[in-house]
């Protein structure tokens, strides 16, 4: 169901009486349709004949719906009348004289407009308000037409009885292929058999006497009929607003999807590059990726690129200054400046560490001025930067180096997937930044050869600030930025975000060209008047998604085309093991017709002990089958086993079929049983005046053939069985009924015609009674027959819808679950909660402050030593396929639940960054026992010592020797998520620093901490081996130890402290 949200914050339902819908209003709960007594026309008829929404703008727009739904009906309805034509032409031309020449022309005529008519209605050549509003009358009055031109000029004389079988089927056709409301066709039920009693009461002249009494029994038959027809018209009414909401699931299903699918591209492209994530998407959420014996890579080289470096100088003074949030928000909004900044220069971003951000172009679209647009960013960041300074009245200052080269660029790992480029040119240009001036642009030779005439450089002497530069001889330059302020034009409209306002953020193009074209898509306008509570425009949507579905509907190529059976086994087995929720019903209506079958025989047909006994027996039985079908129905009020059998015979598609055609043989044999107890033995009387209704010999016995009518009707009421069964039973019951009228009981039917026809001299001219009704019943049946096939196609399409809302909801799941996978790989999982599932204004950051973390930066000094880009390594693809199986063995040591504390943050290069005590678990502790509020950073050391097993056994494997180094340290830290559209996390603090000058400084193998980490450590039975005082940049002098193990032993070793 649709829900909006109203400005006091509480949720309103769309399907909710938003209009204002007179009268009280019951919802049924199984279909959620509304019982309604409100309106004029609602006043008209009883609410036990009507279901209403209790929204009038759904209902209106769900009766276009069922009005459209019958327009397939008025074709059916012109192929009777055409049938009933073809059939008085018939028994005209058998018995032909001059007279009939008129009749068989009205008729011709009749049959050329009911063709016309039909090619109009079937093929849709005029338009939907003439097929609702003018064709239904047309056909009525057509039909009706007929019907009373053929009683009177063919009957002659004419009878009390006469037509009463057509009128039958007419009025119950009526119901249900008319596409018209309950109302108007109980309207027009009733001037139809008002007309046809007025007509035959006052036109008869034979078999008069007991006219009241034929009349009596014509209204029995019309009203059961009409009841047929009711029950018939409100359980497709019922189907049809199932089906309807069905579909406006399948909406909701679709635009959720939608919504869905925005949300995991809009986070995987917020870290990772759109080529990337195509080649991801298809692996997210699998528990392990692996290609061949290694873990899938996803990394490509990639040559003629500039990469930049920007620090932020003065960040950790800045910092000292602001709170966590203030923090967050001018990270955020400074950041986001770089974004845009980097989209204007064809930039794409790799990652931000802490106060650095950098970026590369060139990947993965290549440019021919990659170095002129490196370094235009790189201007434009000062230039951002300086509006920061003024703005926080800071010292704050940007350091950008660039260096152009080549690059491989990819995701590492199977956790916290971020981009990532590696190659000695980056390392390169990373020492360019760092080896650069506050507020200048450094580039390398390299750079400076690619770079055009529109900057003026002057000499770098990076090599003079950096060891690696001056190593390598490597001559640097410096991009003189004159009147910087004045020329450059994009930064004249460029504003800073005040407060981390990130409204300035841009999304990439293809995904603002991608909305506006969905903005035409019913999914995309419906999700829009959803976000706007617009009901009106949504119901109006629902609608055009029928029609959709009904132009896209490919039903004949999946069914067989004589028996409709479904070509899939499995769909068809489906199909006929779905829960019909109307059995109960549908089977309850032979009650209807055996207890109008029985007022007829009391009324006009002998009161026999035959008739007495087949009642009684036929309708204990009906009612009995009746009562054990509707047990699912009423599960609170039936025995448990009995509804159990209930659900069991509706779901099992044998037991319904012979359930139904049990039900069908306990009718028809009533009726026959009731035909063969006539008295066809007994001589015709001569001197008979009138016809007896009660003599035995059953001188109404056209009455037995207008029952039958009722029967062919009540098969095709039910709803357990298909067309096929129906099909199969009507010809058993049609072929049964002829042959009891021209072969068995013939004189049943002649006795009538002898005194009404031939005793009065009339009648030569008119076909027998008994091949009069014979056609009678085979025209019905055929009209029947057509009506059930297409019953059972408009089902099965209705059935076919249904498969598909529910394969778009386990979509919706299995996206879902992909997209929960998703974000895990990005983000931590209590960081994920804030996003997944959820729509968040630009504004809406994340940022949270933690008293008690631990933070390790584990490395591999040596992998540098290891890594090559010679032809033998694939240019260094191969070496990184070796630190994607080491990264991703690290990973896996998370899944352990030892390590349910860890964190992980990051990698750089072959740097592995984790945290602990990064739950609001920890939080709750503040005041416990030092020992168990620090519990989680003896899990971080547990960690640290399972990587360098893990490392160890990969050296073992791999015969390599790789070391790792690792520093640890523990305090407050600010963790937070830079960007709301393109979130990045990551940590920030002294800590964090702290943990990557223990391992910057650190020995490889070793574990280093400083004195504050030693202590809470200690009472966890681990041991130290004092280093001594180190020199730490930007803290001066720290005490630090090198964690050595953990020994239960009580034996002292020189140099620990224990």
């Amino acid at each position: 169901m649709f829900k909006m949200k109203e400005k006091n914050g509480k949720a309103k339902d769309f399907d909710s009486d938003q209009n204002g819908t007179a009268g009280s209003t019951v919802l049924d709960t199984e279909t959620g349709v509304a019982f309604s007594n409100g309106g004029c026309y609602d006043s008209c008829v009883p609410s036990c004949l009507q279901f209403r929404f209790a929204s009038s703008s759904m209902e209106e727009t769900y009766r276009a719906y069922f009005t459209r739904q019958k327009f397939d009906m008025l074709p059916v309805l012109l192929l009777f009348a055409f049938l009933f034509d073809v059939c008085v032409i018939i028994l005209y031309v058998a018995k032909y004289d001059d007279s009939k020449l008129t009749e068989i022309s009205i008729m011709g005529i009749a049959v050329l407009t009911n063709l016309i008519l039909f090619v109009l209605c079937k093929f849709r050549l005029v338009s939907e308000w003439a097929l609702a509003n003018v064709m239904p009358f047309v056909i009525w009055i057509l039909l009706c037409g007929q019907l009373l031109v053929h009683l009177g000029l063919h009957y002659d004389p004419l009878t009390p009885s006469d037509g009463a079988g057509w009128v039958v089927f007419f009025v119950y056709a009526s119901y249900v292929m008319m596409p018209l409301r309950l109302l108007f066709v109980l309207l027009l039920s009733a001037v139809c058999t008002i007309g046809h009693s007025l007509m035959v009461g006052l036109l008869a002249s034979a078999n008069t006497k007991y006219m009241a009494v034929q009349l009596i029994s014509n209204y029995l038959l019309y009203i059961c009929a009409i009841i047929l027809g009711c029950v018939s018209y409100l359980m497709s009414d019922k189907k049809l607003r199932r089906a309807f909401q069905d579909t406006r699931a399948s909406l909701e299903v679709k635009v959720t999807l939608e919504e869905q699918k925005q949300q995991q591209e809009t986070l995987l492209l917020s870290v990772l590059p759109k080529h990337v994530a195509i080649e991801l998407q298809d692996d997210v959420g699998r528990s392990s990726i692996q290609n061949g014996q290694f873990n899938k890579i996803y990394i490509k080289r990639y040559e003629n690129v500039s990469i930049l470096f920007a620090d932020i100088v003065g960040f950790t003074a800045m910092s000292s200054k602001l709170t966590a949030q203030e923090l967050v928000k001018v990270l955020n909004g400074l950041f986001a400046t770089f974004d845009k900044l980097a989209e204007e220069n064809n930039q794409l971003r790799i990652k931000i560490l802490g106060d650095c951000y950098y970026c590369i172009c060139g990947v993965p679209d290549s440019y021919e001025d990659h170095a002129d647009c490196s370094v235009q960013m790189g201007l434009d960041m000062v230039l951002a930067i300086a509006a920061v300074r003024e703005k926080t009245q800071s010292g704050v200052d940007m350091r950008v180096g660039i260096h152009t080269g080549a690059v491989l660029a990819g995701v590492m790992g199977q956790r916290q997937w971020q981009f990532d480029v590696w190659s000695k040119d980056v390392t390169l240009a990373n020492n360019m930044e760092s080896g650069g001036i506050p507020g200048r642009v450094h580039i390398s030779q390299t750079t400076y050869d690619c770079l055009s005439s529109n900057f003026e450089t002057e000499p770098g002497d990076g090599d003079l600030r950096n060891d690696y530069i001056k190593a390598r001889g490597i001559k640097t330059f410096l991009i003189k930025a004159p009147n910087l302020l004045k020329e450059n034009k994009v930064l004249e409209t460029l504003k800073v975000p005040a407060d981390g306002d990130s409204r300035n953020e841009k999304g990439v193009n293809d995904e603002v060209e991608t909305e506006k074209e969905a903005k035409s898509s019913l999914v995309a306008r419906a999700q829009s008047a959803r976000n706007v509570g617009n009901e009106t425009e949504v119901n109006k949507i629902i609608y055009e998604a029928l029609v959709e579905r009904e132009h896209n509907s490919n039903i004949s190529k999946q069914t067989n085309p004589i028996t409709l059976n479904f070509k899939d086994a499995d769909m068809e087995t489906q199909f006929h093991c779905e829960k019909e929720r109307q059995s109960g019903v549908s089977i309850a209506c032979s009650v209807i017709i055996m207890l109008f079958a029985f007022f007829i025989q009391l009324t006009i047909l002998p009161r026999t002990l035959a008739s007495f006994l087949t009642f009684s027996i036929g309708s204990v039985i009906l009612a009995l089958l009746t009562f054990l079908s509707v047990g699912s129905n009423f599960p609170n009020t039936f025995p448990k086993s009995l509804v159990r059998f209930a659900n069991w015979l509706e779901t099992n598609r044998w037991a319904r079929k012979l359930w139904a055609i049990l039900v069908i043989f306990v009718l028809g044999a009533a009726d026959m049983i009731d035909m063969f107890s006539c008295d066809v033995d007994s001589g015709y009387p001569s001197n008979l005046t009138s016809l007896y209704p009660y003599d035995d010999r059953c001188y109404y016995s056209q009455y037995f053939n207008f029952i039958a009518v009722l029967v062919l009707v009540g098969i095709t009421v039910l709803v357990q069985i298909t067309s096929v069964i129906k099909l199969f039973m009507q010809i058993v019951i049609t072929v049964i009924y002829c042959v009891i009228n021209i072969v068995l009981l013939p004189e049943l039917h002649d006795r009538y015609d002898q005194f009404v026809y031939y005793d009065n001299q009339k009648g030569a001219y008119l076909v027998a009674t008994k091949y009069e009704l014979t056609a009678t019943l085979l025209i019905i049946s055929l009209a029947l027959l057509y009506y059930n096939r297409h019953i059972e196609l408009t089902s099965r399409l209705l059935f076919l819808w249904r498969v598909e809302a529910k394969n778009q909801k386990d979509e919706v799941y299995e996206l879902r679950r992909k997209n929960e996978a998703l974000i895990m790989n990005i983000m931590p999982a209590h960081v994920a909660k804030h996003f997944l599932g959820t729509k968040r204004k630009d504004e809406e950051l994340y940022s949270h402050s933690y008293d008690e973390v631990g933070v390790i930066f584990a490395s591999i000094p040596n992998f540098s030593e290891f890594y090559t880009e010679d032809l033998i390594n694939n240019q260094g693809v191969e070496c990184l396929r070796f630190l994607n199986e080491v990264i991703s063995d690290f990973d896996g040591l998370l899944s352990e639940p030892r390590f349910k504390t860890i964190t992980k943050i990051k990698t750089i290069s072959s740097t592995y960054m984790a945290a602990s005590g990064m739950s609001t678990d920890f939080e709750h502790l503040q005041s416990s026992e030092t020992k168990k509020r620090w519990s989680h950073l003896a899990d971080l050391v547990e960690f640290s010592l399972a990587l360098r097993e893990t490392l160890t056994k990969i050296n073992q494997q791999s015969f390599n020797n790789f070391i790792l180094r690792v520093g640890l340290n523990q305090g407050p830290v600010l963790a937070g998520v830079i960007g709301a559209r393109k979130p990045h996390y990551d940590i920030w603090g002294n800590t964090v620093n702290v943990a990557s000058r223990m391992e910057s400084t650190g020995k490889a193998g070793h574990i280093q901490v400083v004195e504050s980490t030693m202590n809470i450590l200690k009472p966890f039975g681990y041991k130290f081996e004092k280093r001594g005082m180190i020199k730490v940049k930007g803290k001066g002098e720290l005490l630090t130890f090198y964690l050595v193990g953990k020994d239960d032993s009580t034996d002292s070793i020189p140099g620990v402290i224990s």
